[in-house]
C-alpha cells in the first residue's frame, strides 16, 4: 500500500474510535427526569414510599411514608439531579428507597455521598444496570430529616 493509502486508513480508524468515544460520553450523561420519565408519569399515583437506612439490623431504620406532601418533596428532590455514569462505588450510608406507583414498585439505591442506582421491577433496560454519580449536588437532608423525626 502506498503512503497515501495508509494515511486514509489511519484517518478512517481514528474517526471510528473518536465517534465511539463521543457516543460513550453522550451515553454516560443523563438526568433523573430522563431516566425515570418512563417510570413515573404522575407523582399523585404514588401510593407510598418506604425508605430503609442500611447498616443496621433489618427493619430497625425503616420508614413508610404515605403523606402526599412528603412524597412530593422526596420526588422533587431527585427530579433536578444530573447524573454521570460511574463504575466507582464508594462506601457510605446506604438508603434503599422503594416507591410504589400504582402497585408497581421500583427501587432507588442511594449511597452517600452521591451515588444512585435505580432498579425497576418491570423490564430491565441497560440504563438501569449502571450506577450514577449525582453531579449537581443532592440535598440528602430531606431523607436524613425523616429518620431524625422518628
Amino acid at each position: 500500500m502506498s503512503d497515501r493509502s495508509w494515511r486514509i486508513f489511519f484517518a478512517i480508524v481514528a474517526l471510528i474510535i473518536l465517534s465511539g468515544a463521543v457516543f460513550s460520553l453522550v451515553q454516560s450523561r443523563t438526568t433523573y427526569k430522563e431516566l425515570m420519565g418512563d417510570q413515573i408519569h404522575d407523582i399523585q399515583k404514588i401510593d407510598h414510599i418506604t425508605i430503609e437506612k442500611r447498616g443496621s439490623s433489618y427493619g430497625e431504620n425503616r420508614i413508610k411514608i404515605t403523606d402526599p406532601a412528603t412524597i412530593e418533596r422526596i420526588m422533587n428532590s431527585f427530579s433536578d439531579a444530573k447524573l454521570w455514569r460511574t463504575d466507582n462505588y464508594p462506601g457510605g450510608t446506604d438508603y434503599w428507597i422503594w416507591i410504589n406507583v400504582e402497585y408497581k414498585p421500583f427501587q432507588i439505591h442511594y449511597t452517600e455521598p452521591d451515588i444512585i442506582r435505580i432498579s425497576p421491577n418491570r423490564g430491565i433496560h441497560k440504563k438501569y444496570t449502571w450506577s450514577y454519580r449525582i453531579t449537581n449536588g443532592y440535598d440528602k437532608s430531606i431523607i436524613e430529616d425523616l429518620f431524625e423525626e422518628e
